[in-house]
């Protein structure tokens, strides 16, 4: 029986969908158990709110100084070892809940979404193989301060020869698999059959506004200028679990101009079908979601790091455009008038997308041959 722990950290809503995509396709493999853990979850409640907000508060009020710790994190040697130095320490906060977690379950394996999964992880338990899993369009240096066994990255992401050098360096192993998301988002329905879902006309063209999964960015101003559109769109304005952002918004533009005002939904998957573009901001599941149902994308308010990271993949291979939001509505206007250009992006994203990479992921990190662990484990 293989027993698979899936460590991820809820900073936004990403790693934890990707890892919940991971323990459904482990479940469905024969002699397979599966479980995921955030890790933040596990952080004593004092701490966990501020370390939370705190991650986001910095990016958004201070990005600069978070685009210095990522790009230095990431390209200085001494600075990545201070720094996973420090995580490893602040483990404490967890350690005595995970080892409980761990001896309970008593994993086989271990894949994590996120790099500080492997920095938190207790020493004894670092001989099982291990899978990495990046969830945006970027391989961070952090992944290496404990380098898995197997690490797992977006396709056209890292030439063959930049692999070749992090295998040598490394010792670890890497995978062109993708970034996993449902199993929903994989399965294309036609346009007007989800439109007749949704209760849209198959007639108007419908934009999606997202920001996120905690609806973040500066989307009042963006409904405001997509409420000009000529001809008029339906347009459908995601909040996520903003609650404070949901109701503003339905305040001010809720059934005006088509314009409708939305929470967070779980049926993503039918919305990216019935629309003809999705105004978001470039969040690695977001983004992957959108790839994997071929929809084009207008992407605003990267956030430092990571965000700017996708925008710039999205954009370099073709299948999103970057905008601000005085340009919105001149972009997606363009974009409705010439289904052609629609076409071809959608096209360029289907080359990107990797709808197999859960499937992919799970079936090699089952296939590492088994370290030896130390006896206090077994």
């Amino acid at each position: 029986m293989e027993r698979v722990l899936i460590l991820t950290m809820g900073f936004g809503t990403g790693h934890n969908a990707a890892a919940h995509a991971l323990v459904s396709r482990c479940r469905n493999m024969p002699d397979t158990e599966a479980l995921a853990v955030d890790l933040l979850e596990l952080v004593p409640g004092t701490f966990h709110p501020f370390l939370q907000s705190g991650y986001i508060r910095m990016m958004m009020r201070f990005p600069s100084l978070y685009t210095f710790l990522y790009d230095r994190t990431s390209h200085s040697r001494f600075i990545r070892y201070v720094s996973s130095e420090f995580i490893e320490k602040t483990g404490w906060m967890i350690r005595k809940k995970l080892n409980h977690l761990l001896e309970r379950f008593h994993p086989t394996r271990i894949i994590s979404t996120h790099p500080f999964g492997f920095l938190m992880l207790p020493a004894c338990w670092r001989g099982l193989p291990t899978t990495g899993v990046v969830t945006d369009y970027e391989v961070h240096a952090m992944w290496f301060a404990q380098a898995p066994d197997l690490l797992c990255i977006p396709r056209r992401l890292v030439n063959e020869r930049e692999q070749k050098r992090l295998m040598w360096q490394t010792g670890c192993r890497i995978l062109e698999a993708g970034i996993p998301s449902a199993s929903a988002f994989h399965k294309r329905n036609s346009q007007i059959r989800a439109r007749i879902q949704a209760g849209v006309s198959k007639d108007e063209p419908m934009v999606l506004v997202m920001g996120g999964g905690l609806g973040y960015g500066p989307l009042p101003r963006l409904v405001d200028e997509l409420s000009r559109l000529k001809p008029p769109a339906r347009i459908w304005v995601l909040t996520g679990k903003n609650e404070k952002l949901y109701r503003e918004l339905t305040a001010r533009f809720d059934g005006e101009n088509g314009i409708h005002i939305l929470r967070y939904r779980d049926d993503m998957p039918l919305l990216m079908d019935a629309a003809d573009l999705l105004v978001t901001k470039p969040g690695g599941l977001t983004v992957t979601e959108a790839m994997n149902k071929g929809l084009p994308m207008l992407l605003f308010d990267a956030l430092p790091g990571q965000e700017e990271a996708n925008r710039d993949y999205l954009i370099r291979n073709g299948g999103a455009l970057t905008v601000r939001p005085e340009t919105v509505c001149k972009e997606a206007a363009a974009l409705l008038a010439h289904p052609e250009e629609r076409r071809t992006m959608a096209r360029r994203l289907e080359e990107l997308a990797s709808p197999e990479a859960a499937d992919r992921i799970v079936h090699e990190s089952l296939r590492i041959r088994r370290e030896a662990v130390l006896d206090s484990v077994l």
